[in-house]
């Protein structure tokens, strides 16, 4: 039923290793991907609220939400708590193996832990009913049913999922006394989140300068360093993981980041996309959904290529509709102005020709200079004067009429 069913953990040997390691170095993949590129996530949804199952691949993941009241922490009385667990019994070579079961289960555990608590995604504060008293106690229990490679990420988008689709009961405390509806009484409540955080593994190979992303199992247990990075929604880094004996620098760091945080935020909008395609399902009523339906093809499935591609479709359309009505008016003003600019042009010609005539002005007393009689040279003297103002009053009206103003008042008064 499973393709790692036999007893052995691929990627392991020292053949295997160097025949990866030069697969690398030629940028080649074994399933045809770039490196860059990310295998196609499918989430089923149960009937229950809570239960998903996510693939990647041939890595599939089930998660289910479970809620109970209880006492809350000394340290933290007015918030819930949430407890996370990975149970990796399903992989058969993990289990000959018990120190790699262990260090699995381990490290899965304390990632989810840094990704989820750490980070404070949950409102743990909605969860308290009564302060020191009783609050909400949840729990995500996944379930790894086969692995091959980058099962962190799939574990991550598997419990946000879980979480976000889950609903808890609502409960009164009036008096002393705790009452908890059901789902007759009052509609199921969803959990309140502050951010959604997903993570996002590359894996470094010292004969490669470029990591690859979602790595197989065989490119997981060949490599070099693996890098963990978790952003939420909003780019926002919430963890940072890395370790291995390949160097890596800030600049493949930094080149990680860009393409988990792009990642993230793409995923998140799918699962938006995928819960809200569940909930018009559900309002339809048709049977349902068993634990052997998600682990089969029977159960509807919502694949992250198709959704993307659904939605790239439907702005595409929007967008056309929205740039359809401004292009024609874009198009007309187009040719009104293009019918006006001849005038506009001519006036701008004119006002340069106008600024041509003022040295002409000066040249014209000169003339008179030229031709002066010769009985009236005392009288000529003031109509020279006369024609300076003048010439000096028409350069200035343009450029300074204050000034201009100013001596004729002057003129006037003296």
């Amino acid at each position: 039923m499973f393709m790692n069913s036999n007893f052995f953990e691929p990627g392991k040997s020292k053949p295997e290793r160097t025949f990866i390691q030069t697969a690398v170095k030629q940028h080649t993949r074994f399933d045809g991907r770039k490196s860059t590129e990310f295998r196609d996530v499918q989430l089923n949804f149960g009937s229950d609220w809570g239960t998903v199952a996510v693939s990647m691949g041939d890595t599939k993941v089930l998660a289910q939400v479970s809620c109970d009241i209880g006492m809350p922490t000394s340290a933290r009385p007015n918030e819930g708590t949430l407890f996370l667990n990975v149970d990796i019994k399903g992989v058969s070579f993990l289990d000959e193996v018990q120190t790699t079961h262990d260090q699995r289960s381990l490290t899965l555990n304390s990632l989810l832990e840094r990704t989820f608590r750490s980070s404070r995604c949950l409102d743990l504060e909605s969860l308290c009913i009564a302060v020191e008293q009783y609050v909400w106690c949840v729990r995500v229990d996944i379930n790894v049913l086969n692995h091959d490679g980058n099962l962190y990420d799939a574990s991550t988008i598997a419990a946000m999922t879980a979480l976000m689709h889950f609903r808890r009961p609502e409960v009164s405390y009036i008096d002393g006394k705790l009452h908890t509806y059901s789902e007759r009484e009052r509609e199921l409540m969803p959990l309140l989140f502050l951010h959604y955080p997903v993570s996002c593994t590359y894996c470094v190979y010292k004969s490669s300068n470029y990591p690859l992303v979602d790595p197989t199992l065989l490119e997981e247990n060949a490599a070099d360093s693996v890098i963990v990075l978790s952003f939420n929604s909003y780019q926002e880094l919430c963890t940072l993981n890395a370790g291995g004996s390949a160097p890596t620098n800030v600049r493949t760091i930094m080149q990680c980041a860009r393409g988990a945080a792009k990642r993230s935020k793409d995923l998140v909008q799918f699962i938006r996309k995928a819960l809200e395609l569940d909930e018009q399902r559900r309002q339809v009523p048709q049977q349902a959904v068993g634990l052997l339906d998600l682990l089969s093809n029977k159960a509807p499935r919502f694949s992250f290529k198709q959704l993307l591609a659904e939605d790239a479709m439907e702005t595409d359309v929007v967008e056309q509709e929205i740039n359809a009505e401004p292009m024609e008016n874009t198009l007309e003003e187009a040719t009104e102005a293009a019918n006006k600019p001849a005038p506009q042009q001519t006036d701008t010609v004119k006002a340069v020709d106008d600024e041509e005539w003022l040295p002409q002005a000066e040249e014209q007393p000169m003339e008179t200079e030229a031709a002066p009689t010769p009985g009236k040279s005392a009288k000529l003297k003031p109509n020279r004067n006369k024609g300076k103002a003048k010439g000096k009053k028409q350069q200035a009206t343009p450029r300074k009429q204050a000034q201009s103003d100013s001596e004729e008042e002057v003129t006037q008064i003296i």
